[in-house]
């Protein structure tokens, strides 16, 4: 997700980043047992993702290493403090970091619910979106409480955006989380404007061993019945040297999405590059 954002605030005033909050692993997952808060670390790196103050985005970057804070993000802290200030509002703490952090936008919970991640993986029931991540051969992915609330701010920026982009990222712990909240599926298929699925680079490994691009659009499907891919951004040309890459298999993609953008997205050390991606959604914006 932070190469799409740091691309799509090259191309836009505005951005709204939609986060999940599943996540119960290290500094969040402590967070949320001794708090009861939503995970704070993918709202936190969303921010600093799109902040325009780098030497505060460092700072909020910084992890303790030492002592009973060993493990912590400091910014995952200032996100409690802000929230406990707020009287435990995380969308006015969000956007208070946001002002901090000199944000073109914003960063929002897709629920304000604490939830839990679930699979079926292999035949076997999995808690928890680190324990999910690790496993192979995941069937189907689901959120305890089973439909949370969505965040009233995501649906009217889902229903104002010009643009929606999914990905790139983790599917079954990162795309399809946010999906999986009913008011935000319901708000991405009726949408009007260009849905775009930026795919990733490489096969992860854990959730998406041995899947190709197909598989992760029939998943989707799986999960978000009716949903439409207005335009699929893929990779083609040298990719990172771990990992299998993500082949791009024309002929099964074309009749399943609205228009196919293949083009060199890799950075040359790890990931997407965001001033190719940047360039992407500059000429899906155009059209």
């Amino acid at each position: 997700m932070s190469r799409s954002l740091a691309a799509l605030a090259q191309v836009v005033e505005h951005v709204t980043a939609i986060v999940t909050v599943a996540d119960d692993g290290g500094s969040s997952g402590r967070l949320r047992r001794d708090h009861d808060v939503v995970a704070p670390g993918d709202l936190r790196m969303a921010l600093a993702s799109l902040a325009r103050d780098r030497d505060a985005a460092e700072l909020i970057q910084y992890r303790f290493d030492r002592g009973e804070l060993d493990g912590h993000s400091l910014g995952n802290l200032i996100l409690l403090a802000l929230q406990d200030l707020a009287g435990g509002d995380v969308v006015r703490a969000l956007d208070a970091l946001g002002r901090l952090l000199d944000v073109p936008g914003r960063v929002l919970p897709c629920t304000t619910v604490p939830v839990t991640m679930a699979a079926r993986a292999a035949g076997t029931e999995v808690v928890g979106q680190a324990a999910i991540a690790a496993k192979t051969g995941i069937e189907r992915v689901w959120l305890d409480p089973a439909a949370p609330p969505a965040t009233a701010e995501a649906l009217a920026a889902l229903d104002a955006a010009d643009l929606i982009v999914l990905g790139p990222g983790s599917l079954f712990t990162s795309v399809l989380p946010n999906l999986l909240v009913p008011s935000i599926a319901d708000a991405v298929v009726r949408a009007t404007v260009p849905r775009v699925l930026v795919a990733n680079l490489r096969e992860q490994r854990g959730e998406t061993e041995g899947l190709s691009l197909p598989d992760h659009l029939d998943a989707l499907a799986a999960h978000v019945p009716g949903l439409p891919i207005d335009v699929l951004v893929a990779h083609a040309g040298d990719g990172p040297d771990r990992g299998v890459p993500l082949e791009v298999e024309h002929d099964q993609l074309r009749p399943r999405v609205g228009h196919l953008v293949v083009t060199d997205l890799f950075d040359g050390v790890d990931g997407h590059d965001p001033e190719a991606l940047a360039r992407c959604f500059a000429g899906i914006l155009d059209r």
